[in-house]
């Protein structure tokens, strides 16, 4: 097993993006709610819902990772970000829509310029909301994976700063710099649960190439002492990560990778991502589309007395694959869920807002 010292973000590098986020006028930390409906609902002790639903105003956990990369690009430049300068640059990305969302949002945050690069499935509604954030859009008639090289191959001019959080090679310092960023979400959850004094026995986190999912895991490894239990969570279309962990390397997975869990649509995890989630995860599941949808229906109206969850397609992805397992006997075996259990679980976005759902 790898020591938790050979991972790559390190802890020098989460807490210094720990430090600089939580410095941000726009910074607060996402609650943590107790579901105690939901819980009752899957015969579970305790679920605790990470909800980034509304972090920094744009209603995801992407907000964390592409501001803080795209930033720690332009300082290594010797550049000041948000000044004159800055404004003869161009950040580029490929997306499913959240990271795009978040690159176009920091680089008008910083002064620059943005360019997005997205495949034939991300809807329109999506789109919407990334040129609304000043970036011009790329379409690429192909999957994400197909855009995430068209994104490389425009980030070849100086002044082209390629923020992705997908490296097939191990050699993107800036992707490393996002998972940092992501690990500000796993800082908050450790402190949020010690303050509960709860350890969670379970983690289900969603995954496309990983990069949450693994930034979160790593700085809950770091922030709590304790390797966490990761269930990993992907659409059964694009379960890229899970044929990996099979493996044990980077797996391709076919098709056209589609999924109404449009953030999922990936056919092939991110390698740095990989090497994290290779060591904390004990069990790895795919699921439908039906269990996603009837997850964020039964959520979003509140169940059991919880509160309504203001969630979306690729949100609820982690919940609805703990809802999948623990409704499922065998699984629920397997996975070592059972009625003292404490699980942890993220939201990982909030509702497309009104106005852009006639896109849709």
């Amino acid at each position: 097993m790898t020591s938790i010292i050979a991972l790559d973000p390190g802890r020098n590098d989460i807490y210094q993006a720990f430090d600089l986020i939580s410095s941000w006028p726009e910074y607060r930390q996402s609650p943590l709610i107790r579901a105690t409906g939901l819980a009752r609902e899957l015969g579970l002790g305790t679920v605790w819902i990470k909800d980034e639903s509304k972090r920094f105003g744009l209603g995801g956990v992407k907000a964390l990772g592409a501001p803080y990369g795209l930033k720690q690009q332009l300082l290594k430049r010797g550049l000041i970000p948000g000044s004159p300068q800055c404004a003869g640059y161009t950040a580029v990305a490929a997306t499913d829509g959240n990271h795009g969302l978040a690159v176009a949002w920091a680089a008008q945050k910083f002064g620059c310029h943005a360019r997005v690069y997205v495949g034939t499935e991300v809807d329109q509604a999506r789109i919407a909301r990334i040129t609304d954030n000043g970036a011009e859009i790329v379409r690429v008639d192909g999957t994400y994976d197909d855009a995430v090289l068209a994104a490389e191959n425009a980030a070849q001019s100086p002044d082209v700063l390629l923020i992705t959080d997908t490296d097939y090679g191990h050699e993107l310092d800036v992707t490393r710099d996002i998972m940092a960023g992501y690990a500000v979400l796993g800082i908050e959850c450790a402190r949020q649960l010690r303050a509960e004094n709860i350890t969670p026995d379970h983690v289900f986190l969603q995954c496309g190439v990983g990069g949450m999912a693994a930034g979160c895991a790593i700085g809950l490894w770091h922030e709590s002492g304790q390797k966490p239990n990761v269930c990993t969570v992907e659409a059964t279309n694009a379960a890229c990560l899970q044929a990996s962990l099979a493996t044990s390397e980077l797996t391709s997975v076919p098709g056209k990778l589609l999924t109404r869990m449009i953030g999922l649509s990936c056919g092939k995890p991110s390698l740095p991502a990989f090497e994290i989630l290779r060591e904390v995860s004990t069990h790895s599941i795919a699921i439908d589309d039906d269990v996603a949808l009837l997850v964020q229906n039964t959520l979003s109206a509140g169940i059991n007395g919880d509160a309504p969850l203001e969630t979306w397609d690729t949100g609820i992805a982690g919940i609805a694959g703990l809802w999948h397992v623990a409704k499922n006997h065998d699984l629920r075996a397997r996975f070592g869920l059972n009625a003292q259990s404490n699980v942890l679980v993220i939201n990982s976005e909030g509702p497309i807002p009104l106005p852009y759902r006639a896109n849709i």
